[in-house]
């Protein structure tokens, strides 16, 4: 929660660094207060028919935008890039990953043009409470679970999508909405081979080859599957 809060009192300051931590808490938190402000709009009843959310969202989503693109920008800063590479994310697909690549890569060691590595700054201010201290230094969690984190909301997120068109048919029952969701199964395995370039560990980069090779063969079934219908 403090990674968030920083986030949120560095409200507008798109200078400098944040390490990874910082970014994917920031992350974290947001999504457990969106789906709050979704869950107020549904009880409350201020939410838009047929799109499931409304003005407590609108709100919420409208408060933490600078903050999040700041803290983006200053991400980026942290592996050497311009703030301006956000924009890459306009690209269709292919974009998207290469930023999701640059949001799990680990800091640039020592100094870079953006300023000192926050990762060393974080360490001297914990530096008098050893719990404190113990979480500075040790950035496993985003450079190891969390990458495995990303990779199992990709299996919900995808399991989630298997399951809605068997039980909303009527949604998602028109071709071109099957064949799209075929073709993104195929290009949703390439995250995970994308992710395994920004891993250090030998043995996550195979495990990440190996779930993005069982990703696509089952994104290349279900298309072919559905092209042969």
């Amino acid at each position: 929660m403090n990674w968030y809060l920083k986030v949120l009192k560095n409200y507008a300051v798109f200078s400098g660094r944040a390490r990874r931590k910082e970014y994917w808490m920031f992350v974290l938190f947001n999504m457990i207060f969106s789906i709050v402000a979704i869950v107020l709009d549904n009880i409350l009843g201020t939410a838009i028919e047929d799109v499931g959310y409304g003005l407590f969202y609108f709100l919420y989503a409208f408060a933490v935008l600078i903050p999040g693109l700041a803290v983006s920008v200053r991400r980026l800063h942290d592996v050497g890039k311009s703030g301006w590479m956000i924009l890459i994310c306009l690209i269709p697909i292919v974009g998207g990953i290469w930023l999701l690549v640059l949001m799990v890569t680990d800091s640039n060691p020592g100094n870079n043009q953006y300023g000192p590595n926050p990762k060393d700054s974080d360490s001297i201010d914990s530096a008098a409470n050893d719990t404190q201290l113990s979480l500075a230094t040790s950035d496993s969690l985003p450079g190891d679970i969390l990458i495995l984190i990303v990779v199992i909301w990709m299996f919900v997120a995808k399991l989630i999508w298997t399951v809605l068109p068997i039980v909303m048919n009527d949604i998602y029952s028109t071709e071109l909405i099957k064949i799209i969701n075929g073709v993104l199964g195929i290009i949703w395995a390439f995250v995970p081979i994308a992710l395994a370039f920004a891993v250090k560990n030998k043995s996550m980069q195979v495990a990440l080859f190996i779930i993005g090779g069982i990703y696509l063969l089952y994104g290349l079934f279900g298309a072919v599957s559905q092209l042969i219908r």
